[in-house]
């Protein structure tokens, strides 16, 4: 027997926190993706999968640690809302943002973002986009991966635009 065991060493959890990760490759300066993530302007014109829209007034960014964010996605043809916020948790420009990410009323226990920009060369980012809290519910209605992935397309059809 192990006598230097504890309660404490068995009570580790197991699992980690569910989420998931996606990376993608854009042929755009680091400057221009960090942008597109950060000014409210750009944002609205791909904070949202393919499907939906984001109208430009019901973006604002507090780009500030502790600062609140809000947008809303609507399907066009229904006219359904998903009002959106979280609060910035890292701004470390062009390199790193934190954030909440869920709805205006919970941005404190919301799930959590962290996208890293990589500068591949003075033409190309790599993006890596990871979401904690969520777990990896690609193929689902209403899935946050096929969501992401979505507005991803979105976002690269605005950075070559």
């Amino acid at each position: 027997m192990n006598h230097n065991s504890t309660a404490a060493d068995t009570a580790q959890p197991t699992t980690e926190e569910p989420g998931f990760t996606i990376v993608r490759d854009f042929a755009t300066p680091r400057d221009r993706v960090w942008e597109a993530w950060t000014n409210p302007d750009v944002m609205a014109r791909w904070f949202h999968p393919e499907t939906l829209v984001t109208p430009r007034e019901s973006v604002s960014v507090d780009l500030r640690v502790g600062g609140l964010y809000t947008y809303t996605m609507r399907i066009e043809e229904t006219g359904q809302e998903f009002p959106t916020a979280g609060k910035y948790l890292v701004i470390d420009a062009p390199h790193r943002l934190d954030f909440t990410w869920g709805s205006p009323d919970d941005v404190d226990d919301a799930p959590q973002v962290s996208v890293v920009f990589e500068e591949i060369d003075a033409n190309t980012t790599r993006m890596t986009f990871a979401l904690t809290g969520i777990l990896n519910d690609s193929g689902s209605d209403a899935s946050a991966y096929d969501g992401w992935n979505s507005a991803f397309n979105v976002f690269e059809a605005e950075l070559t635009s």
